[in-house]
């Protein structure tokens, strides 16, 4: 059996000694190297490469800021590809779906004749020219509704008045 020094995830503060196998891999967060003596309110410290000894334990550190530009656009592309309802019809919102789509509506400008059977996440409807313009339009406005939520919240965060409940509040439906 061997003694092995362990130091806490906060701050490497030394954290107290355990007993182990000497066959078996060290632990996380710990080190065969003793730590210094202390004394009064001193505290070891762990460097990676040795203990250091501290009058005092450091405060620890704020954790870090959330990433609010990768959390906000996260949550865009969820709002955005969740799908969304159309004169009664669900229609999905994937990119995919919104490429079908456009290319459809497409398809419709050029060809007023042009109809579809168009598959909806309830199943397949037979759509006109119209009507696909229509479905276009309605998912145009929804996607460009997900961007216009994004930009909203970003200045939230240039202007430092950005929450977690915002992240949540706002999206089209």
């Amino acid at each position: 059996m061997i003694t092995l020094y362990r130091w806490s995830s906060v701050s490497n503060i030394y954290a107290g000694s355990v007993e182990v196998d000497e066959a078996g891999a060290l632990p996380e967060r710990c080190t065969p190297t003793e730590p210094p003596k202390l004394t009064g309110d001193e505290v070891a410290r762990w460097t990676g490469s040795g203990w250091e000894k501290l009058a005092v334990a450091p405060e620890p550190e704020p954790p870090p800021a959330p990433d609010w530009p990768a959390l906000i656009a996260a949550r865009r592309y969820t709002a955005e590809t969740a799908g969304t309802t159309v004169e009664g019809m669900p229609i999905d919102t994937g990119r995919d779906s919104q490429g079908l789509i456009t290319g459809a509506a497409l398809a419709a400008m050029l060809d007023p004749a042009y109809s579809v059977r168009w598959k909806t996440v309830a199943g397949f409807v037979d759509l006109t020219s119209q009507q696909i313009i229509g479905v276009a339009s309605a998912v145009r406005a929804f996607v460009q509704a997900s961007f216009d939520r994004e930009a909203v919240l970003l200045g939230a965060v240039a202007d430092s008045s950005i929450t977690a409940e915002m992240l949540e509040e706002g999206w089209p439906a």
